[in-house]
């Protein structure tokens, strides 16, 4: 509960929603359950939402892969910042950005490559109208995570380039 998050000193709190799980309508009353409870306490929330179920369906037409969808779902269930994973392009995410009032961070990526190749699609994440990152495994799987944190930090803080962010873990 919100409340048990501020009790823990938390300053605010999360939930996430997998659409097209078989527990998705649990996770969605959940998460808008969260939501109720934190604007009371003036507590913002954070909806980390996926479009990756075994039922999820998602339009022929929809370029985003539903993770427009899936922001929206957030925004309408009081959260104030979604996380979402990557669409893959700049001008897919830009309609996800365009999708919400409010911030969009970028998931932590994919398992496979690079952390070199993951900055460029942060840097194209932050062009197409992304507010950050939220990452996890990416920084604290890596062998320097303070390194990468200050290359992630230089493309979302610093409005630099990959390749400069790249230059960093060196």
């Amino acid at each position: 509960t919100a409340e048990e998050c501020l009790f823990r000193g938390a300053s605010g709190c999360s939930a996430q929603v997998n659409m097209g799980d078989e527990f998705e309508p649990e996770m969605i009353a959940e998460m808008g359950a969260l939501t109720g409870q934190a604007i009371a306490l003036g507590m913002p929330v954070l909806g980390m939402v996926y479009p990756r179920g075994p039922n999820l369906v998602i339009a022929e037409d929809d370029s985003t892969g539903g993770v427009a969808h899936a922001a929206r779902l957030a925004w309408e269930l009081g959260c104030d910042v979604v996380k979402v994973p990557w669409t893959g392009d700049s001008d897919s995410f830009a309609s996800v950005c365009a999708a919400v009032p409010i911030p969009v961070l970028i998931a932590g990526g994919p398992r496979n490559g690079t952390f070199e190749e993951l900055l460029g699609i942060v840097e194209a994440a932050m062009a197409a109208g992304a507010a950050g990152v939220c990452m996890g495994r990416q920084v604290f799987g890596a062998d320097d995570p303070a390194a990468h944190v200050r290359a992630l930090a230089a493309i979302v803080h610093g409005g630099g380039s990959a390749v400069e962010a790249a230059a960093l873990l060196e």
